[in-house]
């Protein structure tokens, strides 16, 4: 007999509903109702039936759960990038961590995660069979966000979509209160005039730091200086260079700076070498961690943790949360801590 016929792939007899209606004492529907999360049910008798599957180990069959849910039981993870550019995620640690703890999440709520190369086009975003797709740093009209909304499939972003609607689900970290604790580090560290350094941003997490460190500014009667690079966040190593370097040619040099991006405070380090500018002693730098390279630098570069094990695990939570019909809220923050290091210590 095989194996979704009744019996166990070792050749034990499967535990099916009926093993549990007779073991729980109600009738198979209840069962049915009580595991799928349908029907009106008291929640002490769903309980009370989910306990006595656990203790009997029932485990749905795969086909027989999507015949029942009218799901597939997979989902997928979409980088969004700018226009037609490709993103290198799995070079990224950011993306990586973040990535590997939705796919943990997504197995453990028994979903499948498919994780698309960021150059997928219409016809995978079209063919796919999904239950659901997390979308991660959501560029601006992305053509695939666009199409996934037009098929009605759920959505969960991690950083918001600034052309999105405002009921869209997101997970993300507190952007502007991030930003202020990073500045108010920088000052007490002795800055008097930090600046904001960044690639081109095209998603929401870059601007809404940028608009955050506008107000700090105007409340500490600071004059801003956002050097903002032509470049976006997928240009090269040698581009990332030359925008450091630029940053360091102002005539207005500030004494302390915040990066957007960690590869761009990493390449400022090795700039400011070369023209004798200091690190700490000079100018103050902290980062957003991303790369994990932070720690080995010289200095080590002080960072904002944005969680992303957190960010990925949340985002799979809430995705499932979803298509199982449980309320939710729609937006999620999850805490950022800034570690401090060499690079902000005089």
């Amino acid at each position: 007999m095989a194996p979704g016929d009744g019996m166990g792939t070792d050749g034990a007899k499967r535990i099916g509903i009926k093993e549990v209606a007779e073991a729980a004492g109600v009738s198979i529907t209840t069962v049915s109702h009580a595991l799928s999360g349908k029907g009106r049910l008291p929640e002490h008798t769903r309980e009370r039936v989910r306990q006595v599957a656990a203790e009997l180990g029932y485990v749905p069959h795969p086909a027989a759960r999507s015949l029942a849910t009218g799901r597939t039981g997979l989902l997928a993870t979409l980088v969004s990038a700018p226009g037609d550019a490709a993103i290198a995620f799995t070079e990224i640690d950011y993306y990586v961590e973040l990535l590997n703890a939705a796919t943990r999440t997504a197995l453990t709520r028994g979903a499948a995660l498919v994780i698309a190369p960021s150059t997928a086009g219409e016809e995978t975003w079209s063919r796919l069979p999904l239950d659901g797709v997390i979308v991660v740093d959501p560029a601006d009209d992305d053509a695939a966000v666009a199409l996934l909304r037009t098929r009605g499939v759920p959505l969960v972003f991690v950083g918001r979509d600034r052309g999105g609607p405002p009921d869209d689900l997101v997970v993300q970290n507190d952007r502007r209160a991030a930003t202020r604790a990073v500045l108010d580090h920088l000052r007490a560290a002795g800055a008097a005039r930090p600046a904001i350094l960044s690639l081109r941003t095209f998603e929401s997490f870059s601007e809404e730091c940028i608009d955050a460190y506008g107000d700090w500014c105007d409340a500490h009667a600071v004059p801003p200086v956002v050097h903002l690079a032509a470049e976006d966040s997928t240009a090269s190593p040698s581009t990332i260079r030359r925008v450091a370097e630029s940053f360091l040619d102002r005539t207005d040099q500030p004494d302390a700076v915040f990066c957007l991006y960690e590869r761009l405070a990493v390449e400022l380090l090795a700039a400011a070498r070369e023209v004798m500018v200091g690190v700490p002693d000079d100018l103050l730098v902290a980062t957003i961690a991303e790369e994990g390279r932070a720690g080995g630098t010289d200095p080590p570069l002080t960072t904002l943790e944005i969680g992303q094990d957190a960010l990925g695990e949340v985002a799979a939570e809430l995705l499932c949360d979803v298509l199982d019909g449980r309320p939710a809220a729609s937006v999620l923050d999850v805490p950022t801590r800034l570690t401090v290091r060499g690079s902000t210590r005089r």
